[in-house]
């Protein structure tokens, strides 16, 4: 008779072990892409305070000509693209969960313009800032350059190169130091 008691034990033992996981298993894949949500929230926040700080030094750099900053831009996921030719400064984060803002639809938080692109179940989203009123070149050079996310900071070096026409756009380079 004991032997049939401890055999049930056992049994029951391993099916509330068994129940037990399951219900953890349950509870992860419900909770884990939730996690990974706020977490693209927080890093979007950051990014958006990282861009108008960026965007506080190029105005300062740009009020006089010989100026130079180096600033220090931390990219923990998703691209930063200086844009030269459309003189713009964009940061994507591809392949989100996160649905930020109403699709396609463009929001402007001061100085950046937000957007959300769908693609396929997930989304992109776009931090913008426009530079009509400045040339800006990256290594003296009318070209895209892209900064990908990395474990440490990029330094980033900004001068106002000062060749500037009589009435025409201030002259910024960028460059990587």
């Amino acid at each position: 008779m004991k032997r049939g008691i401890l055999g049930q034990i056992w049994v029951e033992t391993a099916i509330y072990t068994l129940i037990g996981l399951t219900i953890i298993g349950i509870i992860l894949s419900i909770a884990t892409p939730e996690i990974e949500k706020i977490k693209e929230r927080s890093i979007i926040s950051q990014t958006i305070e990282a861009l108008n700080n960026l965007d506080g030094e190029i105005q300062k750099v740009s009020q006089s000509e010989g100026n130079v900053k180096i600033i220090d831009f931390k990219i923990t996921k998703g691209k930063l693209d200086i844009n030269s030719k459309d003189k713009k400064i964009i940061y994507t984060l591809e392949n989100s969960k996160l649905e930020f803002s109403e699709e396609g639809q463009e929001i402007k938080q001061g100085d950046i313009t937000l957007k959300t692109e769908k693609v396929g179940k997930r989304f992109n989203i776009i931090l913008e800032l426009n530079y009509n009123n400045l040339d800006i070149t990256f290594d003296k050079d009318n070209k895209l350059k892209t900064l990908h996310g990395a474990p440490s900071p990029y330094k980033l070096k900004i001068v106002n190169v000062g060749d500037n026409i009589v009435g025409g756009n201030i002259h910024l380079d960028f460059s990587l130091v």
